[in-house]
Formats: structure tokens, C-alpha cells, sequence
């Protein structure tokens, strides 16, 4: 009856949700894709329909049979020290594809399934599903067009912010930049052509919603910011923001429960802003969102996502 946890090793979610299981008396195989090969070992045969072996680190196992429930967040890439660029593909592409595929095909509930999350990422397909359930987007381009944004930015007859699409980390030689939401320029769009870019209309707000899923029940965070950079992106400054639950309305909750039946995620976490009128806007929506930073007492988050992963593994 375990817990299979896939993450990274410096998850303060994953770390809280850990913390819950064992305080429970649940099982839990905690490990990184990252570990594969080096310190993570694996032997799997197909019999009778299904997938039976073992998982193994130094100091743990668990048999693939006794995994009662998937937490599957964002683990590491796979590590192949000492090859040659060209092995190193063939060998991760071998990982994904075998160690990869045997625990993607566990017959276990997953939160999230990798599949099912990677598909969720896609912003402009967010978009379009959180709109079909009901919740009220901005309006949005995608383009690698600087006159296109031009225009847009003239329909709209206001502000338009830019956020990344992809990973919002670039590596450089000096070190990492973190990419966040940004005012856009319209004199400074030279980078527009090299990638697809997104922008949207800047939505007035009065505050900012971070409403996590677990399962069908929503359980939401008012974020209040306290400085003019976390008015853009409350990211670039955690110390200003105060952080309250927020009752989340019946229309949004009901949407968001559409949204992951479509999505088909057993959690994610989505980000709203509020008009000073009151109206949520739908602004994206992330598989692995992080939530450790709102986690509290009167928002038990990790209470939540571990009693539902306790709850799998006796069904």
C-alpha cells in the first residue's frame, strides 16, 4: 500500500506531503528520474497483462505491485555522466522510453499522470478549455510578428503584458534568469521574431487568486500584493504579499472541476486576477503548480493532496 513520489529533492510541497504520509503511517518511495541510473535501479518483467518487479536505492525498495498511488510532479532529467554527447541521447531516450514507460504504465491512480500533465501545459490550449467551462479569459495573441503586437496592443487601447511560454529559466554563462510577466515595450520588440511569444490585455485587478485542485474540491489563496513589481508578478517579490484563504465561487469552482475533467488532472493549480468589480479572470493553469508558500493551517493543502493519495491506496 505505497506511495510512489516522483519529484526533484528541493520540493517544499513534495516535502510537506512526505511529511503527511509518514505522519499517517503510509508507505512512501520517494524518487527522482535524475537518479536513473546511477542511484536508482529498476527490474521489470510483463506477465499476465501486467508489469512486476522492483524499484531500489541504496537504502529502500519497493516492489512495482505494492504501489497503491502515483504523486508525480517535477522530477529531474535523466543523468549519463561520463558519455559522450551522442550516447548520452541515444541513453536518455532509451530511459524515457523504458524506465519511463513502466511507470507510466503502473495501474495506480497518478496526480498527475506524465502524459496527462505535459499535455496540460500548453498555455493557449489552457485557454481555450478553461473559456469552454465557463471562465472568463483574456484577450490573447501569440505571434512572432513585432507589427502584430502592434496592432494588438492598439485593439486592446491599453497596457499588454508578455509572459514566457515555456520554461521560465534561462541559463546564460554568468549564471540563471528567472523570466516573469512584464510590461510590454512596443519599442522594444527585436526578440519578438526569434520564438513565439504571448501577450494579453493587462486585466485591472484589485487582487490575485492562486485556487488549487485536488480532486473535485478547489481550495484558494488571496494574494494581495504590497509592492508595484508584484503588482505585475506577485513571483518576483514573496515578502510583499499577504496570503488569506478566499472562499472560491460556485461558477469558477464548477468551471475549474470542467477544466480538469478535460484536462483529465487529478490537481493543478490556477491563477486568476480579480476585478475591483469582482469578476474572476482565468489567466493559466499548471499541473505542478506550487502551493508550499500558501500552506497553512486555515489552507491545508498538503492535508489535502495527502488524504487524497491515502484515500487511493485503500480503494
Amino acid at each position: 500500500m505505497t506511495v510512489l513520489v516522483v519529484d526533484g529533492p528541493f520540493e517544499a510541497g513534495t516535502d510537506l506531503i512526505v511529511g503527511e504520509l509518514a505522519s499517517a503511517g503510509c508507505p512512501v518511495f520517494r524518487m527522482d528520474t535524475a537518479q536513473f541510473p546511477v542511484e536508482l535501479e529498476f527490474r521489470a518483467s510483463f506477465n499476465e497483462g501486467c508489469w512486476e518487479g522492483v524499484l531500489a536505492t541504496a537504502h529502500h525498495s519497493v516492489e512495482l505491485a505494492d504501489i497503491k498511488a502515483v504523486y508525480w510532479n517535477r522530477p529531474g532529467t535523466f543523468q549519463f555522466p561520463g558519455l559522450s554527447e551522442a550516447d548520452e541521447h541515444f541513453a536518455r531516450g532509451a530511459a524515457r522510453i523504458g524506465f519511463g514507460g513502466v511507470l507510466s504504465s503502473l495501474e495506480a491512480p497518478f496526480m498527475n499522470h506524465p502524459s496527462k500533465a505535459s499535455a496540460a501545459e500548453f498555455k493557449p490550449r489552457q485557454l481555450q478549455v478553461a473559456r469552454a467551462a465557463g471562465l472568463t479569459t483574456p484577450r490573447t495573441l501569440v505571434t512572432t510578428d513585432a507589427q502584430a503586437v502592434r496592432r494588438f496592443a492598439k485593439l486592446i487601447d491599453g497596457p499588454i503584458i508578455t509572459k514566457p511560454l515555456g520554461t521560465p529559466v534561462v541559463a546564460h554563462e554568468g549564471g540563471y534568469e528567472q523570466m516573469y510577466t512584464r510590461v510590454v515595450d512596443l519599442s522594444k520588440l527585436d526578440g519578438v521574431s526569434l520564438t513565439a511569444h504571448m501577450f494579453q490585455e493587462q486585466v485591472g485587478k484589485d487582487f490575485e487568486v492562486r485556487a488549487v485542485m485536488v480532486g473535485d474540491r478547489c481550495h484558494s489563496a488571496r494574494i494581495d500584493a504590497g509592492s508595484d513589481e508584484a503588482r505585475i508578478d506577485w513571483r518576483t517579490d514573496y515578502d510583499s504579499l499577504t496570503i488569506t484563504p478566499i472562499k472560491t465561487p460556485c461558477a469558477v469552482e464548477t468551471s475549474l472541476r470542467r477544466y480538469a475533467a478535460v484536462m483529465d488532472l487529478a490537481y493543478f493549480a490556477a491563477d486568476f486576477i480579480v476585478r475591483p468589480s469582482g469578476e474572476w479572470i482565468f489567466l493559466e493553469a499548471n499541473p505542478s503548480g506550487q502551493w508550499a508558500w500558501a500552506n497553512s493551517a486555515e489552507l491545508p493543502l498538503a492535508n489535502a493532496i495527502s488524504r487524497t493519495l491515502e484515500e487511493w491506496c485503500q480503494l
